[in-house]
């Protein structure tokens, strides 16, 4: 039985059957103070005569770069009576003055949503009022009327596009004859605009237009001459002004730009100009791949598995694929090397520039794996124990196992099964699959990055709680607004501020914002506490504290 007293601060204790509420907040990650959580135990009693407020709006008072077409929404603190949501109790108003904006209010639940007949205007402050008409579902009205602001972004876009960049640049000489030409535009363009139509290519001098394909990546559009340019000859690229932009601008006007071809064909043939790893390169990772770096572009098609080895020294082949990017090929190998073996890479003579040049010789490199990969386990856990803190949920603590690498992780194993793998830490809260009265059996086992896997601990037991008749108490909170919460955790005991359970092994109830605490011992007062822990287990500090009589 409650004493019927406040306890600490914003607590109010009635007779009846107990609901705390608390308003949480948690440690971000990056820092700053958590904020106290006030906590109210309340007992079932009289009618609700507490007026509604605002819990939420949409968009958020002084939010900027709102789109034109949003709808504006308000959240209440509980069911309201949705006849008084109307457009007489719900306005919207350019801030600067004017007729109230037309459109219907739409409510769902504690949300009511006015929803403008028309886009709203651009780079304009708007003005949402809920009046006092607004009534809850037992009657009671807003205490006062309640107002927030927005401002909406900049009107659509009307700029035209404009090349901002291209290839060959303009007045550019010595270009390749098998070159493509390409145009960067500044903004997202409408790709179907931008086709071999209107992005054309001649010779400056006169002639046909030089046929090819054109493709779109990104901003950029390419133009792939179906045959190589001719050498000594100026061209002229041009861009039609009917291209348009992501949103329809025109270009506007034609755009042009010049480049001189190469005098001769290469006739060079490439060289390796760089390898990874390097000739005679020791203790390479087994997991490493294999590049060869080319003097001048290559023709992509002539370096494969045909043209790029990896053999060991006994000439045993190694099976892999070979991917190009730039002027590098490089080879990766299907499985991981073997260690401490001596390999040889090879490019041949197949592999060709981008002129048709064959390299003049074939071309090899030998390197040395590193020692064989980490077998070797971390140590047995030492120091397990288990510790009931409920009737559903036992925790586990034990001291840190040594590697010869590192620790990764401990897999945990209750009843000879496992039962999950965390991350490198000392603590566990099982707080599923356990029943009241019954006595669990966990062992842990260390793990490495390499999957090697300590022997298991030795064996330690809890029995969970037993529940006593009637001793129980009925917690709720307001919800934390955080993207990352992962759920709560509640502290109790017969003392102010000394709870059974050490910071951080609270009861784990997840995600909700109520819970009923059981097992609690008659003629008995217990005090309640409850924290907010987030996905990377940051805990926020203790609420108020409440406490309940068990009779």
């Amino acid at each position: 039985m409650l004493n019927g007293k406040a306890v600490g601060s914003g607590i109010v204790a009635v007779i009846y059957s107990a609901v705390l509420l608390a308003s949480l907040s948690l440690f971000g990650c990056g820092g700053g103070g958590a904020e106290e959580v006030p906590l109210q135990l309340v007992e079932a009693g009289p009618s609700d005569t507490t007026p509604p407020t605002v819990s939420d709006t949409s968009p958020s008072n002084a939010a900027t770069g709102v789109m034109l077409n949003s709808s504006i929404s308000v959240t209440f603190s509980e069911a309201m009576t949705n006849s008084s949501l109307n457009t007489s109790s719900f306005t919207l108003r350019r801030t600067a003055g004017g007729a109230a904006i037309t459109g219907p209010v739409v409510v769902s639940s504690n949300t009511a949503m006015f929803v403008p007949s028309a886009n709203l205007a651009a780079s304009t402050q708007y003005t949402a009022t809920i009046t006092t008409a607004a009534k809850d579902a037992a009657g009671n009205a807003l205490s006062a009327n309640f107002t927030w602001t927005f401002t909406t972004g900049a009107a659509p876009d009307t700029t035209p596009p404009m090349v901002s960049a291209t290839s060959p640049a303009n007045a550019a000489n010595g270009v390749a004859t098998n070159s493509s030409v390409s145009a960067t535009f500044s903004e997202a363009m409408t790709n179907s605009t931008l086709n071999s139509g209107n992005f054309s290519l001649v010779r400056t001098a006169g002639g046909a237009v030089i046929s090819g394909s054109v493709n779109v990546s990104g901003n950029t559009a390419t133009f792939a001459p179906s045959a190589p340019l001719s050498p000594s000859t100026q061209y002229t690229a041009t861009i039609d002004a009917g291209v348009t932009d992501a949103a329809g601008n025109a270009l506007g006007a034609d755009f042009s730009w010049q480049f001189t071809t190469a005098a001769a064909p290469d006739t060079i043939p490439p060289t390796v100009s760089a390898t990874s790893p390097a000739n005679g390169a020791n203790g390479v990772a087994t997991n490493a791949s294999v590049s060869a770096t080319f003097s001048e572009a290559m023709t992509n098609s002539t370096l494969t598995t045909a043209s790029v080895k990896l053999t060991t020294t006994s000439g045993a082949a190694v099976t892999g694929t070979v991917n190009v990017n730039g002027n590098t090929a490089t080879f990766t190998p299907s499985a991981a090397l073997t260690g401490s073996t001596q390999y040889t890479a090879t490019i041949t003579t197949a592999a060709k520039d981008a002129a048709g040049n064959a390299l003049v010789a074939n071309y090899a490199w030998n390197f040395t794996t590193g020692v064989v990969p980490d077998t070797t386990p971390p140590s047995t856990p030492t120091g397990v124990t288990a510790s009931a803190v409920s009737q559903s949920q036992i925790n586990l603590s034990w001291s840190a196992s040594t590697d010869n690498v590192a620790v990764t992780g401990y897999r945990v194993y209750r009843g000879g099964t496992l039962l999950t793998t965390v991350g490198n830490v000392t603590t566990y809260q099982n707080n599923t699959g356990l029943s009241a009265s019954t006595n669990y059996s966990y062992r842990i086992a260390a793990i490495d990055a390499a999957g090697n896997a300590s022997a298991q601990s030795t064996a330690a037991s809890a029995t969970t709680q037993t529940p006593t008749a009637p001793g129980s108490a009925t917690l709720a909170w307001d919800a934390v607004t955080t993207a990352n919460l992962s759920g709560y955790r509640i502290y109790y005991g017969t003392a102010p501020g000394t709870y059974v359970q050490p910071l951080g092994q609270g009861i784990n109830v997840g995600n909700v914002t109520t819970y009923t605490v059981t097992g609690l011992n008659g003629g008995t007062r217990y005090y309640f506490a409850v924290t907010a822990v987030d996905t990377s287990n940051n805990e926020s500090t203790f609420s108020n504290e409440v406490f309940k009589d068990i009779p």
